[in-house]
């Protein structure tokens, strides 16, 4: 019953991502989803029915997909399931806490599967594929891509950060260089080490190439 329900939603979620910005379509669900199994099979711990539904459902309803969306569509869609109470409260927590803004000036519990999919989605935010996702993201709404005159900003809640229209470079000390230290699981935070070495060399790289002429001639 649950490989049904699965496959159900696969569909239904590559339908509604069909046509969004790259950085937060069908093969960045795709990606998520594979990394929380990957994590759920070296944890061995939380429902790993719960982990894939939230993996592939985590994006329905935000406003960095479809600007103006509401919860209804997540809520309307868990209803059609009719799946048990408890399994859809599970999922739609996951949901409600998955994002990095909402850790923003904001405090909640963990759950085993919370922290799974957490995970696994701010892993497709950093490394090679982060850095792609960040200027993919910047450019489809008009970020610079550096400014030399703005420096990076704390953010104290969700909303300052939604609306804060920084540079994508300043995105990484904003962001990405701090997910590192923000992962839940012990394989989490194994696969995050590399990937953050990569954009600490990619910075590297990029201010020197930024830089280059300044001495010379």
């Amino acid at each position: 019953m649950n490989r049904g329900i699965i496959d159900r939603t696969e569909k239904y979620v590559r339908e509604y991502l069909d046509g969004v910005e790259s950085g937060h379509n069908w093969w960045h669900i795709y990606r998520v989803r594979k990394l929380a199994m990957y994590i759920y099979s070296r944890e061995l711990k939380g429902d790993p029915f719960v982990i894939e539904m939230a993996a592939l459902l985590h994006d329905i309803s935000d406003y960095k997909v479809k600007p103006g969306a509401g919860t209804d569509d997540l809520e309307n869609f868990l209803k059609v399931l009719r799946l048990e109470k408890s399994k859809s409260d599970s999922i739609k927590y996951v949901i409600d806490h998955i994002s990095f803004r909402d850790s923003l000036g904001s405090h909640y519990e963990y759950t085993d599967e919370l922290e799974i999919v957490q995970d696994a989605d701010r892993l497709d935010a950093i490394g090679a594929i982060g850095i792609a996702r960040a200027f993919n993201y910047g450019g489809s709404r008009g970020f610079e891509i550096y400014d030399p005159g703005e420096s990076p900003r704390d953010y104290n809640s969700a909303d300052e950060y939604i609306v804060s229209g920084s540079s994508t470079i300043n995105h990484f000390y904003e962001k990405l260089l701090k997910i590192k230290g923000m992962m839940n699981t012990t394989t989490g935070k194994i696969l995050a080490v590399e990937r953050h070495v990569f954009m600490q060399q990619y910075l590297e790289y990029f201010f020197r190439e930024w830089d280059e002429g300044k001495t010379k001639g």
